[in-house]
């Protein structure tokens, strides 16, 4: 997909669909945006990857909210994407902070734009 008003629309659902499905505590559905070889990455080092240890990873998420900033994004001329966009979550329990950036790496997967790789940089607690 080269139409970069649809491309934007597509990563704005995904960006979406990631805060909507972890914050609303649907793991399945939030571990199937990473596509059959998605990977998430975590700036402690720890790395995630497939269907099931990712529905567990976000199972375990703090209950909150995930806000996140306007991503860059760049279309690559292989068909993937690439995007950094700032992000602020809220824990509901306690009302801490993480600032951060997520780096991703995006693809095309039977029709629909999934992760290949996200990673989170945890800049500071608040």
């Amino acid at each position: 997909m080269s139409n970069g008003d649809g491309v934007l629309a597509a990563v704005t659902r995904l960006q979406a669909d990631y805060a909507r499905y972890v914050d609303g505590g649907q793991a399945m559905a939030w571990s199937a945006l990473y596509g059959s070889r998605g990977v998430l990455t975590l700036s402690d080092g720890r790395e995630v990857g497939g269907a099931d240890d990712l529905a567990a990873f976000a199972a375990r998420a703090p209950q909150g909210v995930h806000l996140q900033g306007v991503p860059s994004i760049e279309e690559r001329d292989d068909g993937d994407i690439e995007s950094v966009a700032p992000f602020l979550f809220v824990n509901a329990e306690n009302g801490s902070m993480i600032a951060g950036t997520y780096r991703d790496r995006m693809t095309w997967e039977d029709g629909r734009l999934v992760f290949a790789k996200r990673h989170i940089d945890m800049k500071r607690s608040l």
